[in-house]
């Protein structure tokens, strides 16, 4: 037999909650919470404690309270519900009028309307036998009200405040303010559960069917509905009612399963009540989380209709962080509903100086939703500085700006978001878990701010360097044009390689600045006994003493797939870290070429100070470094990733005091590749250009542009001829309107410049002279940069240009 609730106390335990509750809200709106006008409020408050009022009064009721007392007490007690619950309606309708206005006002006929209902009331339960003629009680709980000739016209008075309430509510639905259209569904939610469960148990069923038994329903519902709009309206991020009938639902199913097999067996084992409760108890306790799991699933799929909440989703993001924001940055958009280009993670910059201080004061998010809200309903004195925060936000479209805290609690970085697609508001569970996985990984994002920061370094320094390279190109190149005594013309060569070398290891930089792969379509066979052979020749030793101490056997010669810079970037990295140890005298380095079955092997040994064993295994990890000052530990780590893109490994020997050893392993090429040939070819396919063009008949215009003067003055005295006709101009708007001017054959063209740059500029000459070959001359090697360039230019060079080039260039072109 199933026991039946104890109505009183259950009553009077919601009495004491709601009361607690009006407490709660009072101490908050009035201390904690002064963004709005308390003004607004005050019904709330007023409706809260006739709620209470009217609790006590229906507690009498199913109390033994109603057995000690006089029947005109009872009738005193009816006449005392039906005041508190009018007047509880009666408050509701002034804070649901005020809460819809619009200037935050009653309107005049609501006032009156509020005193002509409430005299009304007052009127026909004061005056005796007007509404309640008397009580017959039975038993507590067990009672009949006797109703006068007014008690119809009460009740139905009542329904215009009900009404209106439900208009007010509606209303909101329409509201400027986004948060009051999310309010007014948990309002409405709420208002209708309390009304609706009291019209039919305290109304209609007693006036139908003279039966009060369920009088006790709508006060213990009122909890729901007082708790409801009291979080509604002193709370201004809310959670979702999707994530909260998520919630509800998984744990109501969750206790379902455990409670109604503990009430099937309470009620077939009555004689076994204790040994069934430690049973239930330790069999919830183990099981009551998987259980739970399996229910957020259900309910999951029931609401999302995914297994996952969208939170979920959010909190599985901290993952992704890890390897790159930017990829985790577009997984949240799509959760969020943001527009990608709109969800931005940005650094503490002056662009949101002003929102900073208010940042930092409430410790969470800016929610542009909350603020137009908070804003509205202010008092008029209050809150004036917020006005230019929600200027700025307006201007910006931002609809949340969510700080991320790094060291010493100072913000680091801003997660901006322009407003959901959908146009509602961020929720408490969205902002919640964005909050707690920024915070998670904040680490990663400063590292990885670090890294760009570095990158952006990188690329700042090799695209500076250029420019001097350019500059010792061109003199190199007016010295070779007028004189050629005493080996000049050798030396130059050597130099103008050196520069090539350097140009490409500018580029390398690069690559591995942005984090991009080897390119490996510039591979090319070679000699490995004459690459390497060149290498040690260009490699810059401190003496000859110690150029005397390399050893060569390179009889054992063979083919290897390389990019020559790359390979010699290996051979100056070993011999720099070799030399570098070079205390002894003694110490020497060889380097020896051996053929075997599967593999072809350089050795490259030093009789150096050796390496302990305990470090050796770190020797190719980033930044590893050891007993060398001003290292960065990026060459063995970058040496090894240059052999694994050769298809090739490099493997470390060593044994303390005595030597270290580099075995670079190169797969087997077949012989009947031909391998290129080192010598310097440069002046045979200068020739070979110049001839070309001297052949033509008729004379081409060449437009260089470039807004650096020497990288012009380059061009010019590389392809400088008879037969040419060069034009400079500084910009691609200048050379826009030279080629509007004049019939021009070709267009070298400089990628970045001031006014117009050079693809804009080839884009708008393209469209007027499709035919026109335009050749970029660009500073940027990155795959992304080039797919720019190549979309609306016909060819690119890299820069510092060389001289073969050009040449080459101008003979596919012209």
């Amino acid at each position: 037999m199933l026991i039946s609730p104890p109505k009183d106390n259950l009553l009077l335990f919601i009495a004491v909650f709601v009361l607690l509750w009006v407490a709660f809200f009072i101490r908050s709106l009035f201390k904690d919470r002064m963004e709005v006008d308390p003004k607004i409020y005050h019904p709330y408050i007023a409706y809260s404690i006739f709620i209470v009022i009217w609790i006590l009064t229906n507690y009498y009721f199913q109390s033994n309270l109603l057995l000690r007392f006089s029947e005109q007490t009872s009738v005193n007690i009816a006449i005392i519900a039906n005041l508190s619950s009018y007047f509880a309606f009666g408050f509701a309708f002034l804070f649901s009028c005020r809460l819809s206005s619009e200037d935050k006002k009653l309107k005049v006929w609501q006032i009156i309307l509020f005193f002509i209902e409430t005299t009304f009331a007052l009127i026909i339960n004061l005056i005796p036998n007007l509404t309640i003629t008397g009580i017959t009680v039975v038993d507590k709980g067990i009672f009949t009200i006797h109703f006068g000739p007014f008690a119809t016209l009460f009740f139905l008075n009542a329904f215009v405040f009900i009404g209106i309430i439900i208009y007010n509510f509606t209303k909101l639905r329409k509201s400027k303010l986004k948060l009051n259209k999310e309010k007014s569904i948990y309002l409405l939610f709420g208002i209708l559960v309390f009304m609706s469960s009291t019209i039919i148990s305290q109304i209609i069923i007693p006036i139908i069917w003279q039966d009060f038994s369920f009088a006790w329903v709508p006060p213990a519902l009122s909890v729901t509905e007082a708790v409801l709009i009291g979080y509604t309206l002193l709370y201004h991020r809310l959670y979702s009612f999707r994530y909260i009938s998520f919630w509800l639902s998984s744990y109501v199913m969750n206790l379902v399963i455990f409670l109604v097999p503990f009430l099937y067996f309470h009620n077939t084992n009555s004689g076994a009540d204790f040994p069934i409760s430690i049973i239930f108890i330790i069999f919830t306790g183990i099981f009551w989380n998987k259980t739970l799991l399996k229910s957020k699933g259900i309910a999951s799929l029931m609401i999302y209709k995914d297994k996952k909440t969208p939170v979920d989703k959010i909190y599985e993001l901290a993952d992704e962080f890890k390897y790159s924001s930017q990829h985790a940055i577009t997984k949240l958009a799509l959760l969020l509903d943001t527009p990608r280009d709109d969800l931005l993670l940005v650094g503490k910059n002056t662009n949101y100086n002003i929102f900073i201080p208010h940042l930092e004061q409430s410790n969470s998010a800016l929610v542009k939703d909350e603020l137009d809200y908070q804003i509205h309903y202010a008092p008029d004195s209050k809150h004036s500085e917020l006005h230019q925060v929600q200027k700025e936000m307006d201007s910006h479209k931002t609809a949340l700006i969510l700080p991320i805290f790094g060291k010493n609690k100072l913000i680091s970085h801003l997660l901006v978001s322009a407003k959901k697609r959908n146009g509602s508001t961020f929720s408490n569970e969205e902002i919640s878990a964005l909050q707690w996985v920024l915070t998670k990984v904040q680490g990663y994002i400063e590292s990885e701010r670090k890294v760009r920061q570095s990158q952006a370094l990188a690329n700042s320094i090799a695209h500076e360097m250029r420019n001097p390279l350019s500059q010792l190109m061109y003199h190199f190149e007016r010295i070779g044009i007028q004189s050629d005594k005493n080996g000049i013309s050798k030396e130059l060569e050597q130099g103008k390689l050196a520069i090539q070398r350097g140009s490409q290891l500018i580029d390398i930089i690069l690559n591995e600045s942005k984090g991009v792969d080897i390119n490996q379509s510039l591979f090319k066979t070679y000699s490995i006994s004459v690459l390497t052979e060149q290498f040690i020749y260009e490699y810059s030793f401190e003496s000859e003493d110690i150029k005397k101490r390399i050893h060569l056997d390179l009889n054992d010669d063979f083919l290897i797939n390389v990019n020559d810079t790359l390979f010699g970037f290996i051979v100056f990295n070993l011999l720099r870290n070799a030399i570098h140890y070079f205390e002894d005298p003694n110490c020497s380095i060889s380097i020896q070429l051996v053929k075997g079955n599967t593999t072809n092997s350089l050795i490259f040994r030093d009789t150096g100070p050796g390496i302990n064993s305990n470090i050796l295994p770190n020797i190719f990890d980033d930044f590893f470094t050891h007993n060398k000052q001003g290292g960065t530990g990026l060459g063995l780590s970058y040496c090894l990733r240059v052999m694994h893109s050769f298809k090739g490994n490099i493997a470390c020997y060593s044994k303390q005091g005595e030597f270290t050893e580099f075995v670079l392993s190169f797969p087997k090429i077949n012989t009947d590749h031909q391998a290129i040939t080192i010598e310097p070819t440069a002046i045979q396919q200068e020739s070979f250009g110049i001839a070309k063009i001297r052949n033509n008949s008729s004379k081409k215009t060449v437009l260089i542009v470039d807004d650096k003067k020497v990288q012009r003055m380059l061009i010019q005295t590389f392809i400088a001829n008879d037969n040419l006709v060069i034009v400079q101009a500084e910009n691609g708007a200048e050379a826009l309107k030279i080629v509007n001017e004049r019939h021009i054959d070709l267009i070298f063209m400089d990628s970045r410049m001031p006014v117009m740059n050079g693809a804009e500029a080839a884009a708008q000459i393209k469209a007027g002279h499709p035919l026109l070959p335009i050749v970029a001359l660009t500073g940027e090697s990155g795959h992304e940069e080039i797919l720019k360039i190549t979309a609306v230019m016909d060819a690119y060079l890299t820069k510092p240009i060389s001289k073969p080039q050009l040449l080459q260039m101008l003979e596919k072109w012209i």
